[in-house]
């Protein structure tokens, strides 16, 4: 069986996805990796997984390049004929979304978190909601990492009847990767800040 996978971009999905995807290869799967090439390509090669480069535009808002997405995602999995496509992040969620009801494959989308555009609320939000519901409207499943994340696309109907949902513990960490270390033994005070450099994380 085939699995897309589908996200914003190589590094990201390296990073943070390689666990289920050498899972999904060692059960048997062939996995196509749909995403903008960055770092790593070569890695997840090495691991068996196919590369569709597409250019994903993460942060632009014109709609046009939107449409253009939506366009190369159906190309792309048209010519895959996945049975299965994963997808994380806002853009893939949606179009990515879209493009699977026009060949009718099993979608299930992962919320990772709600992102800007459905923070605060606004014309940004509300074009942001109609779109996510639009995009999820025929999901299988759809995985939450939080319950606030659950409880907000529950309490503006964004997902269908039929969607089933799954609130995940979180994604883990790959202990085999990221072995744990002894603390330095010195008088030295040291602090670990772990995040992105934004307003929104504080």
């Amino acid at each position: 069986m085939k699995v897309a996978l589908l996200a914003n971009d190589t590094t990201y999905t390296y990073n943070l996805r390689s666990a289920i995807i050498k899972r999904l290869i060692q059960d048997g799967y062939e996995v196509y990796i749909v995403a903008k090439v960055l770092e790593f390509e070569n890695e997840l090669k090495q691991m068996g997984c196919h590369i569709e480069d597409i250019d994903i535009g993460r942060h632009g808002k014109n709609p046009f390049s939107d449409l253009l997405l939506l366009r190369d995602y159906k190309k792309v999995l048209k010519r895959i004929k996945p049975d299965i496509i994963l997808s994380y992040n806002i853009k893939p969620n949606v179009y990515g979304g879209k493009a699977s009801q026009s060949i009718k494959t099993r979608f299930m989308p992962n919320i990772t978190g709600l992102g800007t555009p459905l923070e605060y609320p606004g014309i940004i939000q509300k074009i942001t909601l109609i779109l996510n519901k639009w995009g999820l409207k025929k999901a299988n499943t759809v995985f939450f990492q939080n319950s606030e994340n659950q409880k907000f696309f529950e309490d503006h109907k964004l997902l269908s009847k039929n969607t089933k949902t799954v609130l995940l513990p979180g994604s883990g960490v790959d202990l085999e990767r990221h072995k744990l270390l002894d603390y330095p033994k010195d008088d030295i005070i040291r602090f670990l800040f772990i995040a992105r450099i934004m307003k929104d994380k504080g």
